[in-house]
């Protein structure tokens, strides 16, 4: 019986490294993916800026408003994926009677 459990146990040790590997790999694609996405945001502001003063508008608002949702939804994004679930994981007792 102790030798089943090691069985298990090891099986889900690798779908949990497993599922680590592929939970890393799509961090590391959402990160430079928002890389790229700032640094052509950057590009494109850079050039279309004026350099006259600034005057507050609806678009400055709306521009403020778009931007503070696309934080909170990468922000909503990485939480997700980096949050723990309790019920996922195997206690390292197990009661053999």
């Amino acid at each position: 019986m102790a030798k089943s459990y090691s069985r298990e146990r090891a099986l889900f040790r690798d779908a949990a490294n497993s599922a680590f590997g592929r939970q890393r790999d799509v961090i590391e694609s959402a990160g430079k993916l928002l890389s790229e996405l700032t640094q052509l945001a950057g590009r494109k502001l850079v050039q279309k800026t004026p350099l006259a003063p600034k005057r507050s508008g609806i678009g400055g608002f709306i521009a403020t408003g778009l931007a503070v949702a696309i934080v909170a939804g990468a922000a909503y994004v990485a939480w997700q994926v980096l949050r723990t679930d309790d019920n996922a994981w195997i206690d390292d007792e197990f009661d053999v009677d």
